[in-house]
C-alpha cells in the first residue's frame, strides 16, 4: 500500500528538482549566460531547462529585459522555497563531509587469508591504539555465506580490477619459494633438483590452482606432477602442517621471518604475484579510509621489509638489505625549499551550483 502511495506521489511530481536548482542559479547569477558559466553548462541548455520547468508548472517564472532578468510573482514564491531546499541540501552535504572528515567509523578490509591471519592480524593492536575510534572488520574470505558486517571498504587482491572507478595501489610482490621443516628433511632427505621435489610429499593451498597464470611454465608442470599429501584452503593450517613436518610447501618468503626454523630449499622462486590495495573513488576522501590505507602501506614498507620488494631478496640477505635501507643518506648540498603561500579560500558560486 505504501509503495503505491509513493508511486502516485512521484507521478504527480511536476517540478524536476534539478530544473528548480537551475532556475535558482539563473536568479543568483543574474542571467542565463552567467548561470551557464557558473554551472559549466551551455546557455541554450540553461534556457531550455527553465522553459521546460515553466511549461510543467504552466506559469511564467522569469521575464527577460534589456537590463537583465526579473522574477514574476510566481517566480518569487518558488524562489523562496528553492532557496530553502538549497540550504537543506547544503546542510546534508556538510553532515556527510564532516562525518567523513572524522577519523572514526568502521572499515571492512577484505584480504587473502594468509595476508590477513599471518601479517595483518598480529599488527592490528598497534593500529587500534593509535586509532581508537576506527574499527576494522577483517574479512579473510573463509566463510563466503557469512561475510563480516560493514560498508564497502578496502580490498587487498592479487587480481587488479579493471574498473576505472577503483583506485589501486601496488603494495608488494610476494616471492613463493619451497619450505620444509628440518624434521621432514631428516626423514625424507633434501631434494637436489625440481624433479626430486615432485616426488616429495607436498603441503598445498587450494587457491594455488586458481592462480597458475602467475606461475611460470616449469612451475606449473611441477605442481601438476607433485604428490600432494596435505591440501588446505587455510594459509595458517598450511604453515602449521609444514612446521610439523608434513611435507614441502610453496610459501611466500616472509614465512622465513615468521618461522625462522623452517628451511628454505635452494631453488629459485616459483612465482611472484603482485598484491594490490583497491578501494572505490567514492570513499577515497574519508578520513578512516585514508588512515587504514596509510597503515597498510606501512605494513608493506619495502625498505623495512625487503621480502616485499619487486626484486627477489633471499632470506639470508634480509638483514643486510634492512641495514642498507636504514643507513644514513649522504647529502652533497643543503636542500633549499621555498614555501608556497596558501591561496585564500574563496567560496564561489560555481562550487555551490554543481549539478
Amino acid at each position: 500500500m505504501r509503495e503505491n502511495v509513493l508511486t502516485a506521489e512521484l507521478r504527480r511530481q511536476r517540478a524536476d528538482w534539478s530544473d528548480l536548482r537551475i532556475f535558482w542559479a539563473v536568479v543568483e547569477a543574474g542571467g542565463f549566460a552567467a548561470a551557464g558559466r557558473a554551472l559549466g553548462i551551455g546557455q541554450p541548455t540553461i534556457t531550455r531547462r527553465v522553459e521546460d520547468l515553466e511549461a510543467r508548472l504552466n506559469t511564467k517564472l522569469l521575464v527577460r529585459s534589456p537590463t537583465g532578468i526579473s522574477m514574476t510573482e510566481a517566480g518569487a514564491l518558488i524562489y523562496d522555497h528553492v532557496q530553502t531546499m538549497e540550504r537543506c541540501a547544503e546542510q546534508i552535504e556538510h553532515l556527510v563531509v564532516n562525518k567523513d572528515r572524522r577519523e572514526e567509523g568502521r572499515v571492512v578490509l577484505s584480504v587473502p587469508d594468509g595476508i590477513g591471519s599471518l601479517l595483518l592480524a598480529p599488527a592490528v593492536a598497534d593500529f587500534a591504539r593509535t586509532n581508537p575510534l576506527i574499527g576494522l572488520s577483517l574479512d579473510c574470505g573463509m566463510w563466503v555465506d557469512n561475510p563480516v558486517n560493514g560498508d564497502n571498504g578496502i580490498s587487498l587482491t592479487f587480481d587488479r580490477p579493471d574498473n576505472p572507478d577503483m583506485i589501486c595501489t601496488r603494495l608488494a610482490s610476494l616471492h613463493y619459494c619451497l619450505f620444509a621443516a628440518e624434521s621432514y628433511l631428516d626423514v625424507y632427505g633434501t631434494p637436489k633438483t625440481l624433479v626430486d621435489v615432485a616426488g616429495h610429499r607436498w603441503v598445498y593451498h587450494s587457491a594455488y590452482g586458481r592462480e597458475k597464470e602467475s606461475w611460470g611454465q616449469k612451475t606449473g608442470a611441477l605442481v601438476d606432477l607433485a604428490m600432494i599429501h596435505i591440501e588446505t584452503n587455510s594459509s595458517s593450517a598450511m604453515l602449521a602442517a609444514t612446521k610439523s613436518g608434513a611435507g614441502i610447501a610453496p610459501m611466500p618468503t616472509y614465512v622465513a621471518v615468521l618461522e625462522p626454523d623452517l628451511v628454505m630449499l635452494d631453488f629459485p622462486p616459483l612465482a611472484k604475484p603482485t598484491l594490490w590495495m583497491c578501494y572505490h573513488r567514492d570513499i577515497a576522501r574519508a578520513a578512516r579510509i585514508q588512515r587504514v590505507s596509510d597503515w597498510l602501506i606501512a605494513q608493506f614498507d619495502q625498505r623495512e621489509r625487503p621480502w616485499f620488494r619487486a626484486e627477489f631478496v633471499p632470506p639470508s640477505q634480509f638483514g643486510a638489505a634492512q641495514a642498507q635501507a636504514n643507513a644514513p643518506a649522504r647529502v652533497s648540498a643543503p636542500e633549499q625549499i621555498r614555501a608556497k603561500p596558501n591561496g585564500a579560500a574563496e567560496r564561489s558560486l560555481a562550487a555551490d551550483l554543481q549539478v
